[in-house]
């Protein structure tokens, strides 16, 4: 007896007989929340749907987790700025936005944030449109992996895995390029190329975007006083901090606290 793939195809199938297929099968499903659930069994991968207006549509059980919510209906209808700083928060709408108004993906963008324990982490970020069956643009889906702990089969990330655990666990105290370079058996120079090809920022780029976020973070979730946050996070000195902090965040750590606070 011919198997089911046989029969409606014959032995080669014509491009126009598998579409149909594939939309004949898409149309008997009784919702496409059935395939959220493959997210839920994928604890590296934080999944979400997003309306036009950047409101949360679904989203897996480790994405709601990311959020500090319990569960999915906690974000429901909601936007990145309940549930992340401003900063953070303006940052991924400007990117939905690019998404939603031109139709064009962002694929294995690689972006440094906190994960849940509120360490500093890469993360590999993809979004792509939602379409309605009329063909306009209805809101974005996306995804993103955790570098340090998804253990993905990306080689050029995750050569540097030594670096960005290092830097991670000792951004605070003064970090030379020559330590980082001798974690991965490599030149100074040799080094510098390679990480700057992977990451498309230099090493001191990288080390600097760390102390920031991780300040972004002291910030908005503790009453320290910014000279102290400063001397916390690796910075010589508050003047240090706030010229390089405006570099980076576009305001000063004042206006930033204040703006988040507000």
């Amino acid at each position: 007896m011919p198997s089911l793939f046989l029969y409606i195809f014959g032995t080669n199938g014509s491009h126009m007989d598998k579409v149909g297929f594939k939309k004949d099968f898409l149309a008997r499903m009784h919702s496409p929340e059935q395939m959220q659930l493959l997210f839920n069994h994928l604890p590296d991968v934080y999944y979400f749907v997003k309306d036009r207006d950047g409101r949360f549509v679904m989203a897996n059980d480790t994405f709601v987790k990311q959020c500090g919510a319990s569960t999915e209906d906690e974000i429901i209808g909601k936007t990145d700025f309940d549930f992340f700083p401003l900063g953070r928060a303006e940052t991924y709408v400007n990117d939905d936005n690019h998404v939603m108004s031109t139709g064009e993906s962002i694929i294995d963008r690689v972006e440094l944030a906190p994960d849940p324990g509120n360490s500093i982490n890469w993360f590999i970020t993809c979004k792509v449109p939602v379409y309605s069956n009329e063909g306009d643009i209805i809101g974005l889906a996306g995804t993103a992996r955790d570098i340090t702990r998804a253990g993905l089969a990306l080689r050029p990330y995750t050569e540097m895995r030594a670096v960005l655990e290092f830097v991670r666990d000792n951004y605070p105290q003064a970090i030379e390029i020559k330590e980082l370079a001798a974690l991965v058996h490599l030149s100074i120079s040799q080094f510098e190329r390679r990480f700057r090809k992977v990451f498309q920022i230099s090493p001191l780029k990288h080390i600097m975007n760390v102390r920031i976020r991780a300040a972004s973070l002291r910030l908005t979730t503790t009453n320290d006083t910014i000279a102290a946050i400063a001397l916390d996070c690796g910075f010589y000195d508050h003047s240090h901090f706030t010229r390089n902090f405006r570099k980076v965040m576009g305001v000063s750590p004042k206006e930033y606290r204040k703006q988040y606070m507000g």
